[in-house]
């Protein structure tokens, strides 16, 4: 691994939870395994790690405001191990330049920021990406639930 890859919040992160010194469920700890495994062997599997794209998304945060309740107005600080997933969803390639994850499900307990994450992503989809006339969508089993994202993400521009 470069310098640039194991120096930075994300990549501290994956290693704390291989060492065990940072609790995660069976499934974060899967996830970092195969990131680590495959920074190691992907490229024989077609894979790669761009580590400038997975930063790109976590810079991106930095120009977010919160929008509501005791952070109102603060720039988003995303923690550690959502640096970390984000690291490794927006990272990986496969060598025809796709990105390798197109979809991702992240379970949280309340109030641990999913609106935030969700409105951030949604945002950077739709603004940073690179994608000429990007469309992002936010679904879910009832409007009223699928709302939230969207208005959070619109007051994150008001905001911002």
């Amino acid at each position: 691994m470069s310098s640039s890859v194991v120096d930075n919040a994300a990549e501290n992160y994956i290693s704390r939870v291989l060492s065990g010194e940072q609790v995660a469920c069976r499934y974060v700890r899967l996830a970092c395994e195969r990131h680590r495994r495959d920074l190691e062997n992907g490229a024989q599997r077609g894979l790669y790690f761009d580590p400038d794209a997975a930063q790109h998304i976590i810079d991106f945060f930095r120009f977010l405001r919160h929008s509501k309740g005791e952070w109102a107005g603060q720039i988003v600080k995303l923690e550690p191990w959502q640096q970390a997933l984000l690291w490794m969803l927006f990272g990986w390639y496969r060598n025809d330049g796709r990105r390798r994850f197109r979809t991702s499900y992240w379970e949280l307990a309340r109030k641990n920021g999913k609106s935030t994450i969700a409105a951030g992503v949604g945002l950077y989809l739709m603004l940073a990406d690179g994608e000429p006339g990007a469309e992002v969508y936010s679904a879910a089993t009832k409007r009223e639930q699928a709302r939230i994202t969207h208005q959070e993400a619109t007051r994150m521009v008001k905001k911002s």
